[in-house]
């Protein structure tokens, strides 16, 4: 009777080990080498593990990383959280994966000038309202991905060179155009009021929708 417990007990071990997600099966970031003060193509890769679909993934921008262009992912929207300064915190994708499927997510960055390493923590939440939480250190059982910065890695220069300081440039004022004869400070008076009033429906839709909730990062 011991004996076939034990076997029993086996079995069952082994069950749950195979129907348990592949060791080392977590959310990725390449490359794992960047050179400082550099724009640089990130990806970050993310499969499906459990038997639920993943329907999120917010991605926290490490300190000094400045994205300024992102791939459209087929059936994902992206959302933006941005810090005081402008500058953005947490990017958020919507969409929905299948369980034994992956999503690569692209984005252009600038990369911090000091060296050292970034550390892109990650929440991957699922439609049965459960979460992993990619924010460990290395060796953990849900790690964040690392990059390391270093001078030993080569330029990638993506996007052109200034590519960072051209698409940073497009989020202040664009410069007033030359004044024209007749109407055309009537017309901008107008399209500029009416702008004011677009704004403000567009948070006042915006506070009723509520606010994200807060990540335990």
């Amino acid at each position: 009777m011991n004996r076939a417990r034990a076997g029993l007990a086996v079995v069952a071990a082994l069950l749950a080990a195979l129907a348990a997600p592949p060791a080392g099966a977590h959310v990725q970031m390449t490359p794992a080498e960047v050179a400082p003060g550099d724009p640089v193509e990130f990806e970050l890769l993310v499969p499906g593990e459990t038997d639920a679909h993943t329907i999120e993934v917010a991605l926290r921008i490490p300190e000094g990383v400045l994205p300024f262009s992102f791939e459209r992912v087929p059936g994902w929207h992206r959302q933006l959280d941005k810090r005081a300064d402008g500058s953005i915190s947490v990017v958020r994708w919507h969409g929905e994966l299948a369980r034994d499927g992956f999503a690569r997510f692209a984005f252009l960055a600038s990369t911090p000038d000091r060296e050292g390493e970034l550390s892109w923590k990650a929440i991957q939440r699922y439609d049965d309202g459960s979460e992993a939480a990619w924010i460990g250190p290395p060796g953990s059982d849900q790690p964040a991905a690392v990059t390391r910065v270093t001078a030993d890695a080569a330029a990638q220069n993506a996007g052109g060179e200034g590519g960072a300081a051209r698409a940073a440039s497009t989020t202040e004022p664009r410069p007033a155009a030359e004044e024209e004869s007749g109407g055309s400070d009537t017309l901008a008076l107008v399209l500029g009021g009416a702008g004011l009033l677009l704004g403000a429906a567009a948070l006042v839709i915006a506070l009723r929708r509520g606010r994200p909730r807060a990540e335990a990062w």
